[in-house]
Parts: structure tokens; sequence; C-alpha cells
């Protein structure tokens, strides 16, 4: 049996694991590995929504982690 080792174990590949899996890349050096049932990422938005692919950076979807409360240097639109 082979055997590797691994920072993080993230079971499934859906919009918030691969959130996750973004953030640790941006902020640290952990090596992480993915393992899901499907053979594309996007979790169960692949049954659901065949038609929808996950192609956006992280960031559209405020992962970021940026306080979103207002303060004197922010300008909200």
């Amino acid at each position: 049996m082979n055997t590797f080792e691994t920072d993080y174990l993230v079971v499934g590949a859906g919009a918030t694991a691969l959130s996750f899996v973004d953030s640790l890349l941006d902020q640290t050096d952990a090596h992480i590995t993915i393992v899901d049932k499907r053979d594309t990422p996007g979790g169960h938005w692949n049954d659901a929504y065949p038609f929808v692919r996950l192609h956006q950076p992280s960031s559209y979807y405020g992962v970021a982690s940026t306080p979103m409360e207002k303060s004197a240097s922010t300008q909200w639109a």
C-alpha cells in the first residue's frame, strides 16, 4: 500500500471546499489534498445544474475574509 503525507485532506470539491483551499493556498505553504467522488469540481452543482461551471476566482465569492463593517476609509458604492 502506498502512503503519502498532507497537511490538509479536503473531502469534496464543491464551492465551499474550493474556497477554503483557495484561501489556504493564498495564505500558507501547506500541502493540500482534495478528494471527491466526482471527476470535476463543483460538488452537487454537477448533478443539479449540469450547465453551470465554477470558473470565477474565489474573490468574487467574498472569500478574501475582508471585514465587511464600514470604516472611515471604506467607501460603499
